[in-house]
């Protein structure tokens, strides 16, 4: 364990959260709005509505509008993992990453969000008895009358590869435990503290 290291990574998990969540619903809130509807975003969520008789909302739009925040996520996390190969040579020569490497390793663990939800997901049947449908993937799956874990389940094993990729691939070995460690515990602190304790205060 690389003290020093754990905690710049720890605190980067907590900030990579807030933003992954932030930027998702970014996601949503540029659909909406480029579509004419008004739109807000709040701390974990986006709130849209047409406000326009003439111009009412119409399956296709929530459709676009569910759409927005996965896309936005996997797309941002696509194009890390292309960087990351784009300058994997650089990457095989290092034994301790740079901060633009670690930047980039970042950005790929955008995937991570769908393994992160899949998870929660079961834990919520676990501890309510019941599947949540409040997820995107979840209204996604139901508008295009596919299994309900269809999309969930392949996000999530897709994510899961992804960073398998990014651990055995990219981070050096002598990185790897702390960077693990790091993520877990600072992918839970960054939960708690914006989407539990104090996201609704800041971001109402």
């Amino acid at each position: 364990m690389d003290k020093k290291l754990f905690i710049g990574l720890f605190f980067s998990f907590i900030a990579a959260t807030i933003i992954g969540t932030l930027s998702h619903e970014f996601g949503h809130y540029i659909v909406a709005k480029y579509q004419g509807f008004e739109a807000r975003i709040n701390y974990s969520a986006t709130f849209w509505e047409s406000l326009d008789p003439e111009h009412p909302i119409l399956p296709s739009s929530r459709i676009a509008v569910a759409l927005g925040g996965p896309i936005q996520t996997m797309l941002t996390g696509t194009i890390g993992l292309v960087l990351l190969f784009g300058y994997r040579k650089k990457l095989y020569q290092t034994d301790k990453l740079s901060l633009g490497q670690w930047l980039i390793i970042f950005l790929s663990l955008f995937w991570l969000r769908q393994t992160a939800n899949f998870c929660m997901w079961l834990t919520g049947y676990f501890l309510n008895g019941r599947f949540s449908t409040g997820y995107d993937e979840i209204r996604i799956a139901n508008y295009f009358d596919l299994p309900i874990w269809s999309i969930i389940l392949i996000t999530a094993i897709i994510g899961a590869f992804v960073l398998a990729i990014i651990t055995f691939k990219f981070i050096p070995p002598r990185q790897r435990t702390t960077f693990l460690m790091a993520g877990l515990l600072g992918g839970i602190a960054g939960f708690y503290l914006w989407l539990i304790k104090f996201g609704k205060y800041i971001l109402p």
